[in-house]
């Protein structure tokens, strides 16, 4: 798999899409418990949160089996937590036991766990974030928004403030829907020096990110020759072992056969 013209394993593919998954899980539990959306939709909502808490409670199983030792992952009161928030129990008490009085209480549970998930999101995108530099790019970013939307707001004469705003966000993403356009000569020249921040800005988030990615590829690869490295010395070390060992058997037993001679010799 590639992302950004960088190969990524399966494991780091697979937790991408698990961050994808629970990000769009966290937005849709939110809209579920503020509103009040059809029935068909919110049926619909509820299996794909269903399987987003499969997925989470096969990695908290994974994760489970190949900690060591078991019982100091199971006193961790956050894998308890994430393990109670990741169990679906509004789509299975309901089906269990209907009719339960207690159900109006279930939005509680999904509100955990859209804390849970929210947190332990927000744990792996601030490192994330850290580690590429994106906390630079953002504010650069916001920065931009901001100015080129006074400057175009004091020197335009045509739009409000929100419009100016709308017409940053747009021109910025390269969506260009064209129902607002400069049409001053202030607008004009301050929208060609925004397309050129923006190529040049929105240009080093995919360059960021493709440098994380390889920086940590080429970290895992370290790992592994490293790991086949301290592997190979040690074989090679178990060999020198066995080899020292068998060259004392034989020196002894030189000595057994030069201790036996001696004693026939004496007897002649």
């Amino acid at each position: 798999m590639k992302l950004f013209g960088t190969d990524l394993n399966k494991r780091t593919a697979i937790t991408f899409t698990l961050h994808f998954l629970i990000i769009i899980d966290i937005i849709l539990i939110t809209v579920a418990i503020i509103f009040t959306l059809p029935e068909n939709v919110a049926l619909d909502i509820q299996m794909f949160d269903f399987c987003v808490c499969i997925l989470l409670l096969a990695e908290w199983a994974i994760n489970f089996h190949m900690s060591s030792p078991k019982t100091a992952y199971l006193k961790n009161k956050g894998n308890i937590i994430t393990l109670i928030a990741s169990i679906p129990f509004d789509t299975i008490l309901p089906a269990v036991i209907p009719g339960i009085s207690l159900l109006r209480y279930l939005r509680l549970l999904k509100l955990l766990r859209v804390i849970v998930l929210f947190n332990r999101f927000y744990n792996d995108f601030s490192r994330f974030i850290s580690k590429t530099n994106l906390d630079k790019i953002l504010v650069g970013l916001i920065f931009t928004v901001m100015l080129f939307t006074v400057l175009l707001w004091i020197f335009g004469s045509s739009n409000s403030l929100f419009d100016y705003f709308y017409f940053v966000i747009v021109t910025l993403t390269t969506v260009g829907y064209g129902d607002i356009t400069p049409q001053t000569y202030n607008e004009k020249v301050i929208t060609i020096v925004l397309i050129i921040v923006g190529i040049f800005l929105f240009s080093t988030i995919p360059a960021a990110l493709s440098s994380f990615l390889t920086e940590r590829l080429l970290k895992k690869d370290a790992k592994k020759q490293n790991n086949a490295f301290e592997d190979s010395m040690r074989v090679k070390f178990e060999s020198l072992e066995n080899e020292l060992e068998t060259f004392h058997e034989e020196n002894r037993q030189l000595r057994e056969e030069i201790k036996e001679l001696k004693e026939i010799i004496k007897e002649k």
